[in-house]
């Protein structure tokens, strides 16, 4: 009920008692100051009402703040069920939504088990209408085309009841389990392992996150209207009303009709200093903050995985105390808080300055602080201004770190060059590993000659090495909005991995005497030409520690596809070969892999798997992405899949000895 329905309940006992006193005199024998104090009783008792319910919907206003000690989250591949699933029915909004689903889910059955039991479409089709296709019958039924309905009655009866048992016992209802049994029967084709048999752990995640609000709620931290981030320069301070004393005067004016009523004089001045405290609360008013903040780093430049000092000092430059001074550090969103908070509450007199201290675990980047936010209440917290403050010297965390090779060779495509380095080619020449041999020939060097040959036959023969020539690499990253994901939701992304993958790839290319740039799939202009030298090193170990393109801790958007392929094509030389680290979430890495591979360019894929098995769109995200590495694989691009907690020279040997065979 509304506001001004409460008021018209109160109007309606109120007359209805008035026609009762008039009616039988002496039924309520109050008198007309008895009367009066009646109606401002019910009327103190209607906005008593009023004001719990508001509170207990959490409509107190107060400044939100965000969660500074934590860093940006990460969406795992796949948390969007229906997203992924759209992918293989572009017309199912013809169908009902459970109707939609199921075609989808059919559809990627038929992919998989072409895929990987090597059948026709039609064969596939034919084994999955008549449910043959898996051992789970479940999965089974629900992708056949009755769905099951000629099952006997008693046996469809039996069924829906133990469906809607297991619903009342878990989350997870009886249509959410048939798509999950699905999806691990399509994950098993594939030969992906199965996940959890329970309801998805999204579910936990949101639940944890209700918590998190309802403890904001508890602490007095509601957020009301946009974060500081989203404010104008113009509009940098905002002034509210908080309504912590609201409903005061109500609680003293039914003290003062219950004092007067029952003739308690304790009652009565309950009541008046209850309007006390209420006029105070609503003369006061809140300090407009005059402050200067002074944030100080230590050290500027860490290494990963340091700990960086953060002092905060902040100065009252007005002329007024602050009575109620709440202060949240900007800490930039990749980072993570390991010790001490950046919070402060406290009162701060004029010319008064307080500092604290919390630190920071370094990150690969250049980390930004924001502004710190600022929340001034006055004493009796009924009004608030929030404002942010920057300091006037805003130094950055610069965490450049240092080029380690990958302990092994980068495989490059054959491609002939006229100069030495690590590309093994089919003819003889200089190199270090043996070819061939051949007659001698006047003028062969001495230490050529096959001397062991000539002790036991007496011929001379001269030695031939497997020539290695040069190559020119390119390194791509993957840095468009797909590829920033990860299995956990506070860790490292993809284009993390993918960055580490490529500073120990060029490392290594560089060492062995190879051309090698790098640049990016991603919306702004990332691009370093092939080269050498140790002046080249140094800009390509700058470009991916610091680069926007790279920058961890935001979603980046996505590029213009064909407006990045056509600028790449323009700027790769002739003779170039790609290797392209990309997580494979998205089709435009596929698209620039086979793109490129057909306008003659060499291309070889590093791929960090950033998928999990934690819910069934986790695991779909899974299949999809064996799809695509199975698309590249038939073109003719090789694919290196690199596990998570897996070192990228354990990736690389591993699919090293697969090709070799």
């Amino acid at each position: 009920m509304n506001r001004s329905g409460l008021l018209a309940v109160a109007g309606v006992l109120a007359f209805g008692l008035g026609l009762a006193t008039l009616a039988v005199p002496g039924l309520v024998a109050l008198g007309a100051e008895g009367a009066v104090l009646v109606v401002v009783g019910l009327l103190a008792l209607v906005q008593i009402v009023r004001v719990g319910r508001a509170r207990y919907r959490g409509q107190i206003r107060r400044a939100g703040t965000a969660d500074a000690e934590l860093s940006a989250d990460v969406e795992s591949p796949g948390a969007d069920l229906g997203a992924v699933l759209d992918e293989f029915d572009p017309d199912g909004y013809r169908y009902a939504q459970g109707g939609r689903r199921r075609s989808q889910l059919r559809r990627v059955a038929v992919e998989a088990l072409t895929r990987s039991d090597d059948c026709s479409e039609t064969e596939a089709r034919e084994r999955i209408a008549t449910g043959i296709w898996t051992d789970d019958p479940v999965a089974a039924a629900f992708l056949a085309e009755d769905g099951g309905d000629d099952l006997p009655l008693l046996s469809q009866l039996g069924s829906r009841l133990r469906s809607r048992l297991r619903s009342r016992l878990t989350t997870e209802s009886a249509y959410q389990r048939r798509i999950r049994r699905t999806t691990d029967a399509i994950a098993a084709v594939t030969g992906l392992p199965p996940g959890p048999a329970t309801a998805d752990s999204a579910a936990g995640f949101r639940s944890r996150s209700r918590l998190a609000s309802i403890g904001q709620r508890l602490t007095g931290d509601v957020e009301t209207g946009e974060p500081p981030s989203a404010w104008d320069d113009t509009d940098q301070s905002r002034r509210r009303s908080t309504g912590h004393w609201r409903g005061v005067s109500a609680v003293a004016l039914v003290g003062i009709t219950v004092g007067v009523l029952a003739e308690q004089a304790t009652a009565l001045l309950v009541g008046v200093v209850g309007i006390s405290y209420a006029a105070y609360a609503r003369s006061t008013t809140p300090p407009s903050p005059t402050l200067s903040v002074e944030r100080t780093l230590s050290p500027e430049t860490p290494s990963p995985g340091e700990s960086v000092t953060v002092t905060v000092s902040v100065t009252n430059d007005g002329d007024r105390t602050l009575p109620d001074l709440r202060l949240v550090d900007g800490v930039p969103p990749a980072l993570s808080v390991v010790d001490g908070s950046p919070r402060l509450g406290t009162a701060l007199r004029a010319g008064e300055t307080v500092s604290y201290e919390y630190a920071v675990e370094a990150r690969r980047g250049s980390h930004a602080f924001d502004p710190v936010h600022v929340v001034a209440r006055n004493l009796a917290g009924t009004a608030e201004r929030e404002r942010t403050v920057s300091p006037a010297e805003a130094t950055p965390i610069q965490c450049v770190p240092p080029l380690e090779p990958v302990e092994t060779a980068v495989p490059v495509r054959r491609q002939p060059t006229g100069l030495t380095g690590r590309a093994k080619t089919d003819i003889g020449g200089e190199g270090a590993e043996f070819f061939a041999t051949r007659p001698y020939r006047p003028g062969d060097p001495l230490h050529r000659i096959d001397w062991n040959r000539r002790a036991k036959s007496g011929d001379l023969a001269t030695l031939e090495l497997r020539e290695e020539r040069s190559v020119t690499v390119v390194l791509v990253v993957d840095a468009s909005d797909g590829a920033a994901v990860g299995p956990e939701p506070r860790e490292a992304t993809a284009i993390d991995r993918s960055v580490d993958g490529a500073r120990q790839a060029f490392t290594a290319l560089l060492d062995d005497g190879n051309r090698v740039g790098v640049a990016a799939l991603a919306d702004g202009d990332c691009w370093i030409p092939p080269g050498a030298g140790e002046v080249h090193r140094t800009r390509v170990r700058e470009l991916l520690a610091t680069d926007p393109a790279f920058a961890p801790g935001r979603r980046p958007p996505s590029p213009s596809f064909y407006a990045w392929f056509s600028r790449l094509r323009r700027r790769l030389p002739g003779d170039a070969q790609v290797v392209l680290f990309s997580p494979l979430c998205s089709d435009d890495a596929v698209l620039a892999a086979t793109r490129l591979e057909a306008h003659g360019y060499p291309v070889t894929v590093v791929s960090p798997d950033p998928t999990s098995r934690q819910t069934t769109g986790n695991r779909l995200a899974a299949v999809v992405r064996r799809f695509r590495m199975a698309d590249l694989r038939s073109g003719g691009v090789p694919v290196v899949d690199w596990g998570w907690d897996d070192p990228l020279a354990v990736a690389l040997a591993r699919s090293t000895r697969r090709w070799s065979r």
